[in-house]
């Protein structure tokens, strides 16, 4: 087994993060038994086989050998499958790159998605860049800035793209709204092509390499466009919060704990701390103006440039405690949560329940805003102030199924 892998079934913090991050992702909870890999490095080497599910948590995740079952894995540079999965592949990467084979699907996010070997199932991702040059048995269905399709596709190819060059082989049909399209000689389309593109190039090859019919339909109003890419930057978004606020619970887990309890202990202080700072940036704003409007140039001009470094660093801490204003309100919901359900759930989880909850609520109509803003009033709040003498919280995970 190579340095830098670590590889266990008990029980580990990354195990739940892992598990609940999918079930933001996908929708579904984990199996109850699978393998766990945590390190810097994690690499399944050649010749290597695991013969159950595998959940991967790393700067790095490799495949070189075998996995008997499904992969669930969060990467925080690169996912890379150069071997065997012979389930599917669930992943959270900047970069997922599948050179090898997978029996089943791909679902996931990333910066970069790169498909060059095998793919039985669909391919289903959200990313800024999508190349497939490789064999997908099923369906891709992708939301990309950029993409390439120049492998083979069993099925059905369906996707949003800002821009696509389309030369594959595709056994279904095809129905793509891209601004820029280009078809290649070697595109093949044994369906029909359903399209949508402001600028196309190979025009000749749609009309001659399609099987089926080729309709290149009417441009969509601009609304519905627009909330399209407000969907895709809702699901960024998101996962950014997350990882974000995972980071700074695994690095201050004793300072999120205390700013937890204060929010719950005294709420109605925690908001008028968190309300004083909140508006802090409109009362700077006023008094600026004010100095602008009645003292002449030669006074406020030289303060003005010399305070910019106190501006930009005031802004800059301003902007930080709004990102992580919500953490406080979402370990204090998630043990609520976990208090209803009989678990007592580490700091980790506990925020993970609670964000998604938080994330949640955002998207109620009406309501959802200013709820979110009060917790992250109240969450800006528990973060301000010194840290009680409460007894110190049991963040140990459940020891029960």
């Amino acid at each position: 087994m190579p340095a830098g892998y670590r590889y266990t079934g008990g029980r580990l913090r990354w195990v739940w993060m892992t598990g609940l991050v999918v079930l933001v992702v996908i929708g579904a909870a984990p199996p109850a038994a699978a393998s766990v890999a945590e390190s810097d490095l994690v690499w399944i080497v050649e010749d290597e086989v695991v013969s159950e599910d595998l959940y991967a948590v790393g700067n790095e995740v490799r495949i070189s050998g075998r996995v008997e079952g499904d992969l669930v894995a969060v990467a925080t540079d690169r996912l890379l499958v150069e071997g065997v999965v012979t389930g599917s592949v669930t992943a959270l990467a900047s970069r997922l790159v599948i050179e090898g084979e997978v029996g089943g699907s791909v679902v996931g996010a990333a910066a970069d998605v790169t498909v060059t070997g095998q793919v039985g199932g669909d391919v289903v991702v959200g990313t800024l860049d999508l190349r497939v040059d490789g064999a997908v048995g099923r369906d891709i269905l992708g939301a990309a800035w950029s993409g390439s399709a120049g492998g083979t596709v069993g099925r059905d190819l369906r996707g949003l793209f800002r821009s696509l060059d389309l030369g594959g082989e595709i056994g279904g049909d095809v129905e793509i709204r891209a601004n820029r399209l280009h078809a290649e000689q070697r595109l093949s389309v044994l369906g029909d092509m359903d399209y949508q593109a402001a600028h196309l190039w190979g025009q000749e090859y749609l009309e001659g390499n399609v099987k089926g019919s080729s309709v290149n339909r009417r441009a969509l109003p601009p609304n519905i466009r627009i909330r399209g890419f407000r969907l895709m930057a809702v699901l960024f978004m998101s996962l950014l919060v997350l990882v974000a606020g995972l980071v700074v619970v695994r690095l201050a887990s004793s300072l999120v704990e205390a700013a937890a309890d204060r929010a719950v202990r005294t709420p109605w202080r925690s908001l008028g701390k968190g309300l004083i700072l909140a508006v802090s940036p409109l009362v700077g704003l006023a008094a600026m103006l004010m100095v602008v409007v009645w003292l002449p140039l030669y006074i406020w001009g030289p303060l003005l440039i010399g305070g910019v470094p106190f501006l930009t660093i005031a802004a800059g801490a301003w902007l930080l405690a709004l990102l992580v204003s919500h953490i406080p309100v979402a370990v204090a919901t998630g043990r609520a949560i976990g208090t209803v359900l009989g678990r007592r759930w580490d700091t980790a989880v506990a925020y993970l329940v609670g964000a998604v909850v938080y994330l949640l609520v955002l998207q109620i109509p009406v309501l959802g805003l200013p709820l979110a803003a009060t917790a992250m009033v109240l969450g800006v709040g528990g973060w301000l102030g010194r840290r009680s003498g409460s007894p110190a919280i049991d963040a140990r995970l459940p020891t029960g199924p």
